[in-house]
């Protein structure tokens, strides 16, 4: 995702905060329960307690208090359902997001599912809404937020101090044309010079450097690797594709998520179905991709099988182009067949699936930006990006509650999407873990160990 550098100019954005209704501070997450964290490890933590006397136990609440086997806390939310704590069975990281699940107000459910471009480079009123009164899932920085490497990292970590369930924080890292922190650590090779090499050692090196650097300054995700097969001279392929074969893109982009996650930062490939085909730009138009079904098999969505075959893959971002093949009508970022047919089951990706930016023109010329959040959510994504001020995302969020009483979504296909970003944040260590959850590997446990040193020069060709 490129936004064309870098911000919406101010009097859009100040046309949005004018036309959209205020909304007090608080009206989300202040209203005086302690917030979902502390409500769910009191839990867990009771549980435990709990567990070493019975086999299984119950518990309920009551408007007032958390009972288990004589502990309590007078401070959780007030909700009654049971809880079935079986020892012999370790819980699994899905079973601890649906506790969290249980703790959270449709709102703050609503909340995770956004990702909110900062604008600015403090933490000032228009970003500490999005994060403390809409609880967004995630934050956005581009160039323009960074000024030094201090600023960055104190933006971030307030940003997160504030935030009631610790955010995913993303910039758009690819090195080359896409180098949003080049100000910080000079000139980065791109996805192309990187697939040039034919090194994959040099890959792996490239992504663990970055993800390196990138965590230094509270980065804990990347949209990047971009895995598009580049099949024409498009817009949207310079320098920022690894190859023009599947198999290619597959070994490289794969090293580099290796290495990068071996840094400790979740990658997210882009961009899903594949733009290595398209002649326009996708922020400023809708690119139409007049491939057969088989050649998009074989060619687009190969990089896409392989890796998530892998277990490696932790998000992909889809993006706004029409496949008439696989969706004759609708873009793919707003497609079921494309989003929950394709990627989720024939692909078999079931971790956290994001949406290109909501304002690119390809979207925007045809759908307003809360419109197309809710077509998102149907077709299959998790989370959206295109907010920018709190008024943005209220409109999501109240779009897509009206999609939920009016029937259009249901309330678990809400805790779907919640459950799998929950379920991130406990793989990348942003959430807690209770005792009795079965081991959680680490983030890049799959990868192979990337010796910390200087980053090697590519092969002399």
């Amino acid at each position: 995702m490129v936004w064309k550098e870098l911000f919406m100019s101010r009097a859009r954005a100040q046309a949005i905060r004018t036309k959209a209704s205020c909304r007090p501070l608080g009206r989300r997450f202040l209203g005086g329960n302690l917030g979902v964290l502390a409500r769910v490890m009191t839990l867990f933590g009771l549980l435990v307690l709990g567990a070493c006397s019975a086999t299984t136990s119950t518990i309920k609440t009551s408007p007032a208090v958390k009972v288990v086997d004589g502990a309590a806390s007078n401070n959780l939310k007030a909700t009654s359902y049971p809880l079935h704590w079986n020892p012999s069975r370790p819980l699994s990281l899905y079973t601890v997001a649906d506790e969290y699940i249980s703790q959270m107000s449709l709102d703050e459910e609503l909340g995770q599912l956004i990702i909110g471009a900062f604008t600015d480079t403090t933490y000032n009123a228009n970003n500490a809404a999005m994060v403390q009164q809409e609880g967004i899932g995630g934050m956005l920085l581009y160039t323009a937020n960074m000024t030094s490497k201090t600023q960055t990292t104190n933006l971030v970590a307030t940003a997160q101090a504030h935030a009631q369930i610790p955010m995913l924080v993303l910039t758009d890292e690819e090195g080359g044309y896409v180098d949003r922190l080049q100000q910080f650590y000079g000139w980065r090779p791109s996805a192309t010079d990187i697939g040039a090499s034919g090194s994959t050692t040099y890959a792996q090196q490239q992504g663990y450097q970055t993800g390196k650097d990138m965590a230094v300054l509270g980065f804990n995700a990347d949209f990047a690797p971009d895995v598009d097969v580049q099949l024409v001279a498009g817009p949207d392929q310079v320098t920022r594709t690894f190859g023009t074969t599947p198999d290619g893109v597959t070994k490289m982009a794969g090293a580099y998520l290796t290495g990068m996650q071996s840094a400790g930062v979740a990658v997210c490939l882009k961009h899903f179905p594949g733009l290595g085909a398209a002649t326009i730009d996708a922020h400023l138009g809708l690119p139409v991709i007049k491939r057969t079904r088989d050649q998009i098999e074989a060619v687009e969505l190969a990089p896409y099988r392989n890796l998530i075959a892998t277990g490696q893959v932790q998000m992909v971002m889809t993006t706004d182009l029409l496949m008439p093949a696989l969706d004759p009508t609708l873009p793919a970022e707003l497609s079921p067949a494309i989003i929950t047919g394709v990627l989720r089951q024939e692909l078999g990706f079931d971790g956290v699936v994001i949406t290109d930016a909501l304002y690119m023109d390809g979207i925007s010329k045809k759908w307003s930006e809360a419109t197309a959040g809710v077509m998102a959510i149907e077709a299959g994504d998790d989370m959206l990006v295109g907010a920018f001020s709190p008024s943005s995302v209220s409109w999501m969020i109240d779009a897509l509650k009206t999609a939920i009483s009016d029937g259009a979504i249901t309330k678990a296909r809400i805790d779907d999407s919640v459950r799998r970003i929950l379920t991130l944040k406990m793989r990348m260590g942003l959430l807690p873990i209770p005792i009795g959850v079965a081991p959680v590997p680490p983030l890049g446990s799959m990868s192979t160990h990337v010796v910390d040193g200087p980053v090697a020069l590519p092969p002399q060709q």
